[in-house]
This record gives C-alpha cells, structure tokens and sequence, in this order.
C-alpha cells in the first residue's frame, strides 16, 4: 500500500537538491552555447579540416549517451590522465558537450535559412565575412534559435538527474539515498517526478510559446 504521508516531512531535504540541479542545468547550457556557436559557424562556411573535426566532435556526442560521458569522465579520467576532476565539473562538463552537439545543429540550421541575398547585400558594402556573420545573419536567425534553445534547456534540465551515479547530491541523488533509508521508492520516485514537472513545466510552455511566436514572424514575412 502507497503511504504518501510517511514522506511529506521529507519533502523539504529533495527540495534542497533544487539548487544544485539548477546550477548544473545553467553552467552546462551557457557552456554548451559557448561552444556550440564557433561550431556552428566553422560548418556553415565550411572551412575545410576544421569543418570535419567539429564534424567529428558534433557526431561523437550526439551519438553517445551523456551518461557514458560523465561515468567515463569522473572514472577514466583520473587512471589514464591523471586529472581527477571534481563531480560537478564532471557533470557540467558532460552535459555541456552534449548540448553543444545538439545545439551547434540549431545555431547552423538558423544561420543557412537566412536568405543568401543577405550575405550578398552585406558584401556589397564592403562588411567582411564575420561582420556579415556578426551585424547581418546572427540577428534575423535569433528567432529560429529561442524555441529550440529552451526545449534544450529543459532536456538539460531532465539529464541533469544522471549527476546522481556519480553521488552529486542533487534532486535525484537525495532521492535514492531516501528511499535507501525509508524503503519507500515508489513514493520517492513519485514525489520527485512531480518536482521535476513543476520545475520544468514553465520551461516547456515558454518553449512552446516562442515557437508559435517565430512562426507567426515568418508567416508575416
């Protein structure tokens, strides 16, 4: 029998999990941005070797599971290289990889549907390529990229979760560890799911709400 009411006291040490799940979230997005932007912009203009080895790094995380990339990073890391990094950076680090393969194919994706006319028209008047790039392409493929970005950002937001093997005491983590003490999993897990949702709900309908609104900027183009 479900007893709900043996972990509402509980309730209070998940949320302290909050923080530290969202600070994952931010630092592997930011970062994922940071990187995913210059890959973007070498695959777009097709710079040759360089084009192929982000090719390679883009291809590399997207078709690999985050979670082999933060267990390999924490584990494999200190015994082949001798670089012990601390759980968090792991995890960010991870993710952040992951968000850049998946992002740099929204940015490249945003910068080719700008009209060719448009690089044209900003080398007439003598801009170089990166000014082009910088006052010309980035600002119209603005709005392609919110709606995508923020589905991301929930996806991130959900992966964070995978800190947990590593014993990050995020949400997750704080979860296993009270199930563990109070053999109540099915309450645990519930009750975590629906923190998960509250959290990233807002998210979703924020992404959900600039797709409709990109779209209608392109319909009355």
């Amino acid at each position: 029998m479900l007893r709900f009411d043996t972990i509402v006291g509980d309730i209070p040490y998940l949320l302290l999990g909050i923080p530290l799940t969202l600070g994952i979230t931010a630092v592997a997005f930011v970062v994922g941005i940071l990187i995913a932007l210059p890959i973007a912009v070498v695959r777009s203009a097709s710079v040759p070797v360089l084009s192929s080895i982000v090719r390679l790094f883009v291809d590399f995380f997207r078709t690999t599971p985050p979670l082999m990339h933060i267990v390999w990073a924490y584990y494999a890391l200190p015994v082949i290289a001798d670089i012990k990094l601390d759980a968090f950076t792991v995890v960010a680090g991870a993710l952040a990889c992951s968000a850049a393969a998946q992002m740099s194919e929204i940015f490249r994706g945003a910068i080719v549907a700008v009209p060719r006319g448009q690089w044209d028209a900003g080398q007439v008047i003598g801009l170089s390529y990166g000014q082009r790039l910088w006052w010309v392409i980035l600002p119209q493929s603005l709005r392609l990229i919110y709606a995508p970005a923020c589905n991301a950002l929930v996806s991130l937001l959900k992966q964070s979760s995978l800190a947990a093997v590593i014993a990050l005491p995020e949400i997750m983590n704080r979860g296993w560890l009270l199930a563990a003490q109070n053999f109540r999993p099915i309450e645990v897990l519930t009750t975590i799911a629906l923190i998960y949702f509250v959290v990233t709900w807002p998210l979703a309908l924020l992404a959900a709400y600039l797709e409709r609104r990109s779209g209608f900027a392109f319909r009355s183009d």
